[in-house]
């Protein structure tokens, strides 16, 4: 008989996939969340008459919310605390800075559970959920003999947080001042207690994986299963490029000093009369000054709604993504399913292999970068080629796939064989 897991999920993560792929698989127990949009939900109408505004005319928060819908869920099988949800959304929204923002994910992360436990759980044999929420529901479960799931989506805080203060001793004034060490390093203590008190830890990279490893995690904790992309939700159909005009880079994601932006802007520096245009599609949390600084090297969008990203794709000749820490970067499973070559760290946790769907380059190298682009603008068929390997290499990725490889996982977690430590 399948074992029967709750999920306990705070935002939208994945699409929600991890509930989606265990309800197709049998194992759904019940699915706990803040605002959904899905058959039965409450946001439901509003969503259908949304969709008859104009595109610019939906607010950019209405316009992501939308992009939360989710019908592959039966209603039974969804406990949704809406309201809860909308005071979170406008909770992140007025963060000023990341100090703040750490402590609304700490404070709505244990509201989030308070709110579950109020719930029987006693339905399910597992519980899977994710940093800022297990630890109480992971106290809870463990009284109740569950086999507890602990999705660990990003890099460990105490590492995060290095790499952070690394940063802004290095780029003074590029963002806000941020007291964000206290904070930090509590989310980092509840980090380690979720670690301990989880019977396996699912990681998407192997920077994750090495980086719990790093803090003492035991190996046979930890189980690594890549993330998936929707790849035909990013096909594009672009015409091949044959160096006639500038090479078009896309970067995507929050522009910050921790995606290694500085580094991007040093490399377009190092190009000399390479023709390159970059353009940077999210929001932007850097400095006044280095906004301005940044206009003048490339295009600045700010934010999008998710409906709007694959036009960015399929604007691009390549992507870019310089980034210091991730768990594992969706925006590079997305590149590789638009056809773009993904230049890359191996912090930023991709599935991209160096020399075939793109390159791998040291973090904070901006020499690397710049040698990589230079490459690429001056070798059409190199690109064409591993466009194509970009496109063969997210189908290995599919939502699919990576629905086999997690309930795999979840299984052999409650096989006998684990359950006698052999």
């Amino acid at each position: 008989m399948k074992p029967k897991i709750v999920v306990a999920q705070l935002g939208a993560r994945r699409h929600y996939a991890v509930p989606v792929l265990l309800h197709q698989e049998g194992m759904l127990a019940q699915f706990f969340t803040d605002a959904y949009v899905g058959r039965g939900s409450a946001w439901q109408e509003l969503s259908r008459l949304a969709q008859w505004l104009p595109p610019a005319c939906r607010p950019v928060g209405l316009q992501r919310l939308l992009g939360r819908r989710e019908d592959g869920l039966p209603p039974e099988k969804v406990t949704a605390y809406n309201l809860f949800g909308a005071a979170y959304a406008l909770a992140q929204s007025r963060a000023g800075n990341g100090e703040s923002l750490e402590r609304v994910y700490q404070k709505y992360g244990r509201r989030f559970a308070n709110l579950v436990l109020r719930h029987s759980l006693c339905q399910g044999q597992g519980l899977y959920t994710f940093p800022s929420t297990a630890l109480p529901l992971f106290q809870h479960g463990s009284q109740q003999g569950m086999k507890l799931f602990l999705d660990q989506f990003s890099a460990p805080r105490k590492i995060m947080a290095r790499l952070m203060k690394e940063e802004h001793e290095r780029w003074p004034g590029w963002e806000k001042p941020a007291s964000w060490a206290a904070s930090s390093a509590i989310s980092a203590d509840v980090e380690k207690q979720e670690c301990q008190l989880a019977d396996a830890i699912i990681c998407p990279s192997q920077f994750v994986a090495q980086g719990l490893a790093s803090l003492g995690i035991p190996s046979d904790k930890i189980f690594l299963v890549p993330h998936g992309v929707e790849a035909g939700r990013f096909s594009c159909d672009r015409p091949p490029w044959h160096g006639r005009r500038p090479l078009r880079l896309l970067f995507l994601g929050k522009v910050n000093l921790l995606k290694g932006v500085p580094y991007l802007y040093q490399a377009l520096e190092h190009l000399g009369t390479t023709q390159v245009t970059l353009r940077l599609v999210g929001e932007v949390e850097l400095q006044e000054t280095y906004r301005s600084f940044m206009a003048k090297r490339g295009e600045v969008t700010g934010r999008v709604p998710r409906t709007e990203v694959r036009r960015h794709y399929a604007w691009a000749d390549a992507f870019i993504f310089p980034s210091l820490c991730e768990g594992s970067a969706i925006v590079t499973y997305e590149a590789l399913a638009a056809g773009l070559p993904v230049i890359t760290t191996p912090h930023a946790g991709s599935v991209v292999r160096d020399g075939r769907e793109g390159f791998l380059v040291p973090i904070r190298d901006p020499e690397a970068l710049a040698a990589k682009i230079d490459l690429l603008a001056g070798n059409p068929e190199l690109l064409a080629q591993m466009s194509r390997n970009a496109e063969q290499r997210a189908q290995e990725f599919s939502w699919q796939r990576y629905g086999v490889r997690l309930v795999e996982t979840v299984k052999a977690i409650f096989s006998p064989s684990r359950a006698h430590g052999t």
